[in-house]
């Protein structure tokens, strides 16, 4: 998708989020009041999502006033083995996130499925538990905390600015932040906004987990058209912001940890050179050397950075604080 095509999407996005919550429809005008668009985009945008097969239908209410609304749900579907082990998979991946939105809506739909088609659910569910086994070590816990996510993304759809109490890590006080989120992303099982900082006059990045508290402004605000969240996500390796410049990168990586590597995709722009000797250079381009650092070193001795000379420093000087850390910790036992 091209960055002209990605505002658009979320456009279509919203609408649909919007006519879910709202089983009794909604008018031309209420959409585009909503949305700050006019009625004739809401129009083009509401017949193309019908025109590739969202199940939406207009009908006349109180003074023959035209409503669209999501047809009611489809009856007698049939569903393979396959297909609900999927939906079961899918359910597992967002149980880092129970409690929010993310997460109720496919459970919603898997309690029906289990309600309408099996009379031995409880059998069924520990026989899925069986075939496919989740692991979630360091994700966030977000059950408590369904009403701030809620209202994140009634922001993100409505494009309202938010003021946020906001702790970074190592401060003892929340600060005040004014944001335009102009996105969520998921990362390692946590959440970020990707907004737009009024304070520094730029693109920031905030780990929900750290919000104390939070208020949706009336204001709005219109995200650039040129912005592209893949695009943007794309400069880092990971969610880390991206600096204002770009890092060629190549680490070599010996024993075990070459060949497992070259088994993932870590990055979009990755490449692999394989030695003869079974070494495998890495090779990508990044706009953040903050979160590579710290994947660097999760490979111990089996991986050396071979440029630029500024990650090669990083990590020997992270290396030589963990040993200065360990000499101590002998010294004293």
């Amino acid at each position: 998708m091209s960055q002209q095509d990605s505002p658009r999407l979320r456009r279509l996005l919203r609408l649909i989020f919007r006519l879910s919550q709202t089983p009794n429809g909604l008018s031309l005008s209420e959409l585009a009041e909503v949305e700050g668009y006019t009625e004739r985009t809401c129009r083009r945008d509401l017949l193309l999502l019908r025109k590739i097969g969202l199940p939406l239908q207009e009908h006349s209410g109180e003074y023959n006033r035209k409503y669209w609304h999501i047809a009611p749900e489809v009856q007698n579907l049939k569903f393979s083995l396959f297909e609900l082990l999927s939906l079961y998979m899918g359910r597992r991946l967002l149980e880092p996130f129970a409690g929010t939105p993310f997460f109720e809506g496919i459970h919603a739909v898997f309690q029906r499925l289990e309600s309408q088609l099996f009379s031995g659910a409880a059998l069924f569910q520990a026989q899925l538990a069986e075939v496919f086994y989740l692991s979630t070590p360091g994700t966030s816990d977000y059950s408590a905390r369904a009403q701030l996510i809620d209202l994140l993304l009634q922001a993100v759809q409505q494009r309202r600015t938010l003021m946020m109490d906001y702790r970074k890590p190592g401060e003892i006080e929340a600060g005040q932040y004014r944001i335009q989120p102009w996105s969520l992303a998921a990362h390692h099982g946590s959440l970020y906004i990707i907004a737009w900082s009024e304070y520094a006059q730029d693109v920031r990045h905030f780990k929900v987990d750290r919000i104390e508290s939070l208020q949706v402004l009336h204001r709005k605000f219109q995200i650039p058209e040129s912005f592209s969240v893949q695009a943007w996500l794309e400069g880092s390796f990971g969610v880390f912001s991206p600096e204002n410049r770009s890092y060629q990168i190549e680490i070599e990586f010996y024993g075990t940890a070459a060949e497992t590597v070259r088994e993932s995709r870590w990055h979009p722009n990755q490449k692999f050179t394989s030695k003869p000797d079974g070494r495998t250079v890495m090779s990508l381009s990044l706009r953040s050397l903050y979160e590579i650092k710290s994947w660097v070193l999760s490979f111990g001795s089996q991986a050396r950075v071979l440029k630029p000379s500024l990650l090669v420093r990083m990590v020997r000087e992270e290396l030589q604080s963990a040993a200065k850390l360990y000499r101590q910790k002998n010294d004293t036992t």
